[in-house]
């Protein structure tokens, strides 16, 4: 996992570094950083397309999930796996239930229930691969949605069992996401692209 996390992520700044001094480095940058095997990683700038796709999807989350028991979080909420000793700011994150904080770093959230990450080009190989081998550890995930953008697809990992994941390509219609019990439009997602593609 680390080889691959090395060769996806090698023109991305990094600092190695402990937990601690993650987290207080991570506060006092205006950029985001994620952790990862004892390594602080800068978070790469997206593209127009990536950043229209993940306001669009935390746009339809906060509004299908209005009033419900679920609650949305933007791609500023850090995401803690415990047992694999990671942070990682997801596009967006949904907790069902009260939030339970990380005891090292309280900006960061331990139970997610639903997460998302809206590819790009430079982290397509690690969002499907390294990092999904961390959030799986999570056991409060019940979802996990890779969002491709350039192919408008969608691809869905449901978790079917402790150890066990089904995933979905959706490319028309609706996304229904059981563990929040709402639907999004697939459309939704798309809205706007275009007026940014060069």
């Amino acid at each position: 996992m680390r080889g691959n996390f090395e060769r996806v992520m090698e023109a991305r700044s990094y600092r190695r570094m402990g937990v601690a001094e993650y987290v207080a480095f991570d506060r006092s940058q205006d950029a985001r950083w994620e952790y990862v095997n004892g390594e602080a990683f800068a978070m790469a700038g997206g593209r127009p397309e990536h950043r229209v796709v993940v306001d669009n999807l935390i746009a339809a989350l906060k509004t299908t999930l209005k009033g419900k028991p679920c609650m949305p979080f933007g791609d500023g909420q850090k995401v803690s796996t415990r047992r694999t000793g990671a942070y990682h700011y997801p596009d967006a994150t949904v907790v069902c239930g009260p939030v339970v904080r990380d005891p090292d770093d309280d900006h960061a959230f331990t139970n997610p229930t639903v997460l998302f990450e809206v590819l790009s080009p430079s982290t397509a190989d690690y969002d499907r691969g390294g990092k999904f081998v961390h959030y799986r550890t999570l056991e409060t995930l019940r979802e996990y949605v890779v969002v491709d953008e350039e192919a408008r697809t969608v691809e869905h990992h449901a978790r079917s069992g402790p150890d066990r994941w089904v995933m979905t390509i959706v490319r028309t219609g609706t996304l229904e996401l059981a563990a929040a019990g709402v639907a999004l439009a697939l459309d939704d997602l798309w809205a706007d692209v275009e007026r940014v593609r060069a």
